[in-house]
């Protein structure tokens, strides 16, 4: 076995950037060139091209995920062309159902534009028509945009009849610039803490910390969070611009304070460590940090209630572990006595996130993925595959540090041997992390829906 894991030792390296750059590079090539669904509009009421026999009361738009009417928007273009945009709010009784208020109408053909931004923070946009035959109803009153309660379709499902031709929609392509800022924002910072938590908590070592470096990583986790920030708003943006009234809405929305919450956190982290010098309070600013970043992107949105937790989980531990290594390749270069002290601690703790990453990595891919084919069939599943090809390896290297390097310490080039797998295993964490940066923004698959129930236009 220990052999085993010299040679995986000498070769995994090599193969680890071969299979992670195979599997990735394809990411930014395809997500500038595609657009992909997050909420997925499954049916609507009225039903796209179905032909009404009396006017609709509402426009009703069932998504796949929870939409954020605040950032929401229905228009309602009638035969003479002048578009009305209508009161949008929730179902009441449904989140993932948005639903517009309509005047009274005319008979002839009219075309619903709709824009919405799902509870995951990705906007989606799409239109599709309907015809009024009745000729009983007079002009189109218009109605101003705002949110408010939303009532019920008095029966308008009951009149159509769907031709089965679908509505089209329109999604912007994966924002590379929003995923790379915010994989590598969260990387520095879960190794800034991660650093600092093995620092605080060396005992006699705690002196060699490196408070510096520690403070450079946070700093730049948080520049780049902000820069994220930023980025996402002019991805989610309707006009790619960011007007007051545009932000003004974001901050309205949950989502929107959610993101402005993390990064004020990450903020307030840095000015703990940076200036005031507390160190404790810096860990709990930027823990919390992490804690936040938990509740946005897909866990928001799908079964939060498990998968905010588990995303919780999986970014503390994955501080940890990433805080480990660069803890003892920083030993390893200062004090070869302490990083034999630090290195059993520190293996220990390794132990346990590897387990953590695993189970919370392993629930999350069981909520956001409909069947095992769509680990191959769809690009979300590829790069939660590529994730954990990622893992693998480096439980691999931790088992060859642990069996292999940890019971030879004492030996000669040991202590640089050891630094020298710890830095292999960062290529392959940055790799890793660079993966799950992508995974905030590329869609789950959507949930299969039957045929039928796609065309009848009825709500759930």
């Amino acid at each position: 076995m220990i052999r085993g894991f010299a040679f995986f030792h000498r070769r995994s390296i090599r193969a680890a950037v071969i299979a992670l750059c195979a599997i990735t590079s394809p990411v930014v090539a395809y997500g500038a060139g595609y657009a992909l669904l997050h909420a997925t509009l499954l049916r609507s009421v009225p039903a796209a091209n179905s032909r009404l026999s009396k006017p609709p009361e509402t426009i009703r738009l069932v998504f796949s995920e929870q939409v954020v009417p605040e950032l929401s928007q229905i228009s309602l273009t009638p035969p003479d062309g002048k578009a009305t945009v209508l009161k949008v709010a929730n179902d009441p009784h449904d989140v993932h159902i948005l639903v517009g208020q309509v005047g009274e109408l005319v008979s002839g053909g009219y075309k619903v534009v709709w824009r919405v931004l799902s509870a995951d923070g990705h906007p989606v946009s799409g239109s599709f028509a309907f015809t009024l035959q009745s000729s009983n109803s007079a002009s189109l009153a218009p109605t101003s945009s705002s949110t408010g309660p939303a009532s019920r379709d008095s029966g308008a499902s009951d009149t159509l009849t769907a031709s089965g031709t679908p509505s089209t929609t329109d999604t912007k392509p994966i924002p590379v610039v929003a995923s790379v800022l915010r994989g590598t924002g969260l990387g520095a910072l879960m190794a800034g803490l991660g650093l600092l938590f093995f620092g605080v908590t060396a005992g006699e070592s705690r002196k060699l910390a490196p408070k510096a470096v520690i403070v450079r990583l946070i700093a730049v986790g948080a520049i780049l969070l902000v820069a994220h920030l930023i980025a996402w708003l002019y991805s989610i943006s309707p006009t790619a611009g960011l007007s007051s009234d545009f932000v003004a809405s974001v901050l309205g929305s949950t989502v929107g304070r959610v993101e402005v919450l993390r990064v004020a956190l990450a903020l307030l982290a840095l000015l703990a460590i940076a200036a005031a010098r507390r160190e404790i309070p810096a860990l709990i600013l930027g823990a919390a940090c992490l804690v936040v970043s938990g509740g946005v992107g897909h866990p928001a949105a799908i079964h939060p209630y498990l998968s905010v937790p588990a995303k919780m989980a999986h970014l503390l531990s994955a501080s940890l572990w990433l805080g480990g290594l660069l803890w003892v390749m920083w030993l390893a270069r200062r004090d070869d006595s302490a990083c034999r002290r630090e290195a059993s601690r520190v293996s220990f703790v390794a132990l346990i996130t590897v387990i953590a990453l695993f189970l919370t990595g392993s629930l999350e891919t069981i909520l956001f993925l409909n069947s095992p084919g769509d680990l191959i069939h769809s690009l979300y599943g590829k790069l939660v595959l590529a994730k954990f090809v990622g893992l693998v390896l480096l439980v691999g290297y931790g088992a060859y540090n642990r069996f292999r390097l940890l019971p030879r310490l004492e030996d000669p080039g040991t202590t640089t041997r050891l630094s020298r797998s710890v830095k292999q295993e960062l290529v392959i964490v940055t790799a890793v992390i660079l993966i799950g940066g992508f995974l905030a923004y590329v869609p789950t698959p959507p949930a299969p829906q039957s045929s039928p129930s796609a065309l009848t236009g009825r709500s759930p």
